[in-house]
């Protein structure tokens, strides 16, 4: 795009002092092109004076439209993205697509938009015809922008941006945003619960991307759609979907979404347990991407997984301190805010601080709610671990009851998950039972289900997970004075931490154990 936007300012370059007079529509085509290629280059300063070029001559409302549409993807990856959403809103607005005052829930936007679905064949919606009327084509434009910014920060809102999309791509005809109406309504759907059910619209999507005559809207496709895959195939297997996910966006010019993509696939590396140097490599790699473009929102949560591995193996490397604009983002963005609170409660967790776990733990469980609207693999890595800590403050605090029916909540969910995808949840599952016994002193059913995590983990390749097992079985061992036992898991976990390159929890659980055993 660097190339592109070379060639476009020379095109303006030639143009003569009075081209908008003169030369109107090939001076709207060229500075709406050099404007977007700007965009994709994050050079503000170009950026801005092209843009402002369009606004002030542009003949009509219709002509300024690409332009404004590329202002609100400039603000929505900064921390403007609440004004990117009410440019948005009233842009659509001015367009007849009236999207503020619908308060339905989420439960009754999907099912009303299935209802509608229930009339057609997949090969009928496939086939439908193409949109042609250019502003239409603009709008679904921005409703596709306006859906990925409110499920972040308007969660109850993004639903009926989806519903839109999908209401009129069946009435005018598909456009290269419909793609995107459909793979939201799989990943709402998984969310509800309904699985099987999601990952069939997440399909849809796919195919409708070859028949919409564009993959300018593949890199969102992916990303959201990846998710969903990871609750039905094993998660290992969905690590190479985000870098395609990167290279379709890249190759439309999309830097957010091939931002987004590789900036997941990371937090995915972590979650499937890839060994640490490999992902920190790909941390710095990313953050090099991010920072060469200025994307904040990103930068953040990026610094928040740099973090975790640094801490796990053991490194003295830290993330760049956070700027005032990124402190701002932290404070206003509640996604970010989660995220924040969630990686604070698992690596205080991961290296037994009690009072921290449990602090972060009710940060995380006081802002959760107004979150990602979409299904996203990281709901099912903090149920998880929001339920193991739960089960050990639990059986610590004065408030059993209360951090014991939480960690029961998160069992049940990753129970069912379990039946869509055994490869991947099967293990997590089972530990939850284990810890829940343990909580209810059913030792017994705690040490079937201890062997049976780590047995699971094991045979599906989740090392971390099963040094973890390891590791709260031997606490377990402890609590019931079988000393042997204890140490055999101990030194097992501490096996499988080195494997996963977590060179400085290895430290802190020797540590940990030497004191212990010392001590008895």
């Amino acid at each position: 795009f660097v190339l592109a936007y070379s060639y476009f300012d020379n095109g303006i370059s030639f143009l003569r002092k009075k081209h908008w007079e003169e030369h109107y529509a090939l001076s709207l085509e060229l500075f709406d092109l050099a404007a977007n290629c700007a965009l994709t280059n994050r050079d503000s300063v170009s950026f801005k004076l092209l843009s402002a070029q369009v606004i002030a001559h542009g003949r009509s409302y219709d002509d300024k439209l690409n332009v404004m549409y590329f202002i609100s993807c400039a603000l929505a990856s900064t921390i403007k993205l609440p004004e990117s959403i009410e440019k948005g809103l009233d842009i659509l607005a001015k367009l007849g697509i009236q999207l503020r005052g619908n308060e339905s829930s989420m439960e009754v936007c999907v099912q009303q938009t299935k209802d509608i679905l229930s009339g057609y064949t997949d090969e009928e919606i496939l086939n439908t015809r193409r949109m042609t009327d250019p502003t239409m084509i603009k709008a679904m434009k921005f409703l596709g922008k306006l859906e990925l910014g409110m499920s972040q920060i308007m969660p109850k809102s993004a639903p009926h941006v989806m519903q839109q999309i999908i209401y009129l791509s069946l009435d005018h005809g598909m456009s290269p945003v419909s793609p995107i109406g459909f793979v939201h309504l799989g990943s709402y759907m998984a969310k509800l619960g309904d699985i099987s059910g999601g990952y069939h619209y997440v399909k849809l999507a796919y195919s409708l991307l070859d028949k919409v005559g564009s993959r300018e809207s593949a890199g969102e496709v992916i990303f959201i759609g990846t998710h969903v895959r990871a609750y039905v195939e094993p998660l290992q297997a969905t690590l190479q979907y985000h870098d395609e996910g990167y290279a379709a966006a890249m190759a439309s010019g999309d830097i957010m979404q091939a931002a987004l993509n590789i900036l997941m696939r990371n937090s995915i590396f972590h979650f499937a347990g890839v060994k640490l140097q490999k992902l920190h490599d790909r941390n710095v790699e990313v953050a090099q991407f991010l920072r060469e473009r200025k994307m904040l929102i990103f930068m953040i949560q990026l610094q928040f997984l740099q973090r975790t591995t640094f801490k796990l193996m053991g490194t003295d490397e830290k993330p760049k301190k956070e700027s005032a604009e990124e402190k701002k983002i932290l404070a206003t963005n509640n996604s970010v805010r989660t995220s924040h609170y969630f990686e604070r409660a698992y690596i205080s967790f991961i290296f037994r601080s009690y009072d921290d776990s449990k602090h972060y733990t009710e940060k995380y469980l006081g802002c959760i709610v107004n979150t990602w609207a979409n299904l996203l693999y990281a709901h099912a890595f903090h149920a998880f671990y929001i339920g193991l800590i739960s089960f050990w403050l639990a059986r610590k605090s004065g408030e059993g009851q209360q951090w014991h029916e939480r960690g029961r909540r998160s069992k049940l969910a990753l129970k069912k998950w379990a039946e869509s995808s055994q490869w991947t949840f099967e293990n997590k599952w089972y530990l939850l039972e284990a810890e829940e016994a343990y909580c209810n002193k059913d030792f017994d059913a705690a040490k079937l289900f201890y062997e049976k995590a780590i047995s699971s983990a094991k045979q599906h390749k989740f090392v971390h997970e099963e040094a973890l097992a390891c590791e709260l079985a031997a606490y377990f061992y402890v609590e019931i004075r079988d000393t042997e036992k204890a140490m055999e898991y101990f030194l097992l976990a501490h096996e499988k931490y080195h494997e996963w390159g977590a060179f400085g929890k290895c430290d802190s659980l020797s540590k940990f154990v030497k004191l212990l055993f010392t001590a008895a």
